[in-house]
């Protein structure tokens, strides 16, 4: 299916892009609504590296994340990292080495959290130093509210107010379901929007 809508969303990814210090990006919303197809799009367009956690315990998480890391940090999986610090610091000193920027992007956040409840401290840490000497791009993605609210989005979260987008994507407008679905009729339309 073709990539549709989402320009405005796409302007704002692609403006963290350019920022020449790096930068932290949030993506939220229900289910269902487009992130991680919109986060694919922004990755392929700039050689990022997509990540999407699980509820695997910790260290396959780790093993799971260097695999993708793989693509622009060759033997970076060769590694077993005992912990998120270590693996994190190691990946801003590879970055560097390389000259990779990212973006770097995790999606479905709340999984590692609840897996790692360490994890949001950790990552506090690698934005405020190593991300930021590496100049990295990094975006943040989940749909539980719950749990981005607690890491990222309120005033007590550890990683509030780093990020210098932070996009809650709701479900593409009806004008654009036509064209995804191919569909003309304009009851079609309304009819095929409402499921």
């Amino acid at each position: 299916m073709q990539f549709i809508n989402r320009r405005q969303e796409m302007h704002r990814l692609d403006h963290v892009a350019h920022l020449a210090g790096g930068g932290i990006v949030v993506v939220w919303g229900r289910r269902r609504v487009g992130k991680t197809r919109l986060l694919l799009e922004w990755s392929h367009k700039y050689k990022g590296i997509y990540y999407t956690a699980d509820e695997s315990a910790p260290a396959l998480q780790r093993k799971y994340f260097a695999l993708a890391l793989e693509q622009v940090l060759p033997g970076f999986s060769a590694v077993e990292y005992p912990d998120w610090t270590t693996f994190l610091m190691k990946l801003a000193r590879e970055a560097m080495q390389v000259g990779w920027q990212g973006p770097l992007i995790i999606d479905e956040l709340p999984y590692l959290i609840s897996m790692s409840p360490e994890f949001p401290t950790v990552l506090q840490r690698f934005i405020d130093l190593d991300a930021k000497k590496a100049k990295l791009v990094i975006a943040l993605c989940g749909s539980s509210q719950r749990m981005m609210q607690g890491a990222v989005l309120d005033a007590s979260a550890p990683l509030y107010g780093r990020a210098q987008e932070i996009i809650k994507l709701g479900p593409i407008s009806v004008g654009y379901i036509g064209e995804a679905l191919e569909i003309e009729k304009p009851r079609e339309i309304i009819e095929s929007y409402a499921i």
